[in-house]
């Protein structure tokens, strides 16, 4: 490597950086939340429409309209997350989806589990597990989800039934309306949603349970209220996304620390309007030009940039590591200073940093945990490595099924139990998620337990 080479080894976003003479790691904030201007109260009031085509308004999803995709990018840089995501699903699954009626015994409510050779003709017609571990997944990340009931051809006379239905992708889907309505009317279906008006969209009526055959395709959206919200649900997730980041960040941190043996010596942190806005001078510089821009242009500035701060903190006798970060945001000018821009020294005392940074990634699985509604135990992200002990799962687990399956359950199974109760209005089934009882090991004869039956 040659004295101004620098490697950059990239996580997303993310990065470790590595010179002759420094190595430092940085990460992309996607929101600042001590800006006024850019947190959390802002990025929740996406209620406003915007004008459209053929009449309609779009509703976005997300102040900038991006919601699916913000959820998606910062979960899934995560270590943890996705696993607790995964997990929450399962749970919720339990032995997967069975037909039943509800029936009253001692004067309660419970499910009599029961079987329907038509009913699991149809359901199998289109892949229902397929669809339904999808919806799971929708909703455990955004409170809702988007089914396509599609009309079964004409039969015979007076007999109208829904063919099937189809899983919509959130990422491809938003709400619209029509101008004179409060309320949205319409799914427009796009590939590409980052553009508030992409080039292609198809829009469909919103599913009208008053009139369910009027529309040969139509789109149930099924989900969960917010308070104060209008439209879409806010994601519980949302407010967690901060203490994700700062999870996220730590593995980088420690990677940094560790390579090449040399202690992190700086903390610099960059806002990332800056960045946005060389972007635009490097664009307007190639449309004078007549070059086409591209983000190498900027990696490039990047790089130079990353040189200079080097040079300046250190040198070939005083090797050191920077931790560098981008706040989002930012209104003053591009100078350093303005910008807000600043280098602090990191304490040397490397047990303590490492034990702080571990505190943060352990505060922020409990942040996430609360805000996903599963525990800790259950979610696999128990503090520093200990399980937990049998009893306490088994709590956890129970207090699950007792208060966590039910509501997201009719969230999941809107869309699919309404187009039961058309097609087999005298059945009485709906379908539901059956969950066998948890006991404890003591409690269970000695060949039921899970030592005597490894599979």
């Amino acid at each position: 490597m040659k004295k101004d080479d620098i490697q950059i080894e990239r996580y997303g976003k993310h990065a470790v950086v590595t010179s002759p003479a420094s190595v430092f790691s940085y990460q992309v904030e996607e929101i600042d939340y001590d800006n006024p201007r850019s947190g959390m109260t802002d990025y929740q009031s996406w209620s406003t429409s915007f004008h459209f085509q053929d009449g309609l308004e779009l509703i976005p999803y997300g102040m900038y309209n991006d919601m699916p995709q913000l959820l998606r990018n910062t979960i899934y840089r995560n270590p943890n997350i996705p696993g607790v995501m995964e997990k929450k699903q399962q749970l919720l699954w339990g032995q997967g989806p069975h037909l039943f009626k509800t029936v009253y015994q001692d004067g309660k409510p419970a499910r009599e589990w029961t079987a329907d050779a038509s009913i699991l003709s149809w359901l199998e017609s289109f892949d229902y597990k397929t669809y339904l571990i999808n919806t799971i997944q929708d909703t455990n990340f955004a409170q809702s989800n988007a089914s396509m009931m599609i009309k079964a051809k004409s039969g015979r006379v007076g007999v109208e039934r829904i063919h099937s239905l189809e899983h919509i992708n959130p990422m491809w889907f938003r709400l619209a309306k029509k101008s004179d309505s409060v309320e949205a009317t319409h799914g427009l279906v796009s590939d590409a949603w980052m553009a508030f008006q992409p080039n292609g969209y198809r829009d469909y009526p919103l599913f009208n349970p008053l009139q369910p055959f009027k529309e040969k395709r139509s789109i149930l959206y099924s989900k969960l209220y917010s308070y104060a919200s209008d439209y879409y649900p806010i994601p519980t997730i949302l407010g967690a996304l901060e203490w994700i980041n700062r999870a996220t960040a730590v593995p980088l941190i420690l990677k940094a620390l560790s390579k090449n043996s040399v202690n992190a010596k700086y903390h610099i942190t960059s806002p990332a309007q800056f960045w946005d806005a060389k972007r635009e001078q490097l664009q307007k510089e190639c449309e004078v030009s007549g070059e086409d821009y591209t983000e190498t242009m900027l990696d490039d500035y990047e790089r130079l940039l990353f040189k200079t701060i080097i040079s300046t903190l250190t040198s070939d006798h005083n090797a050191g590591k920077i931790w560098h970060t981008k706040d989002i945001f930012i209104e003053d000018g591009q100078s350093l200073k303005a910008c807000g821009w600043t280098i602090n020294p990191i304490d040397q005392n490397v047990k303590d940093f490492v034990e702080t940074q571990i505190s943060i990634a352990n505060k922020a699985d409990s942040a996430v945990s609360a805000a996903v509604g599963i525990h800790k135990s259950l979610g696999g992200i128990t503090d520093q490595g200990k399980s937990d002990s049998g009893s306490e799962q088994l709590y956890a687990y129970t207090m699950f099924k007792l208060i966590g399956v039910r509501v997201p359950e009719e969230v999941v199974m809107k869309a699919i139990n309404t187009a039961i109760k058309l097609n087999f209005p005298q059945s009485g089934l709906q379908l539901g998620f059956y969950h066998e009882e948890a006991q404890k090991q003591e409690d269970q004869s000695s060949k039921d337990r899970l030592v005597n039956n490894p599979t």
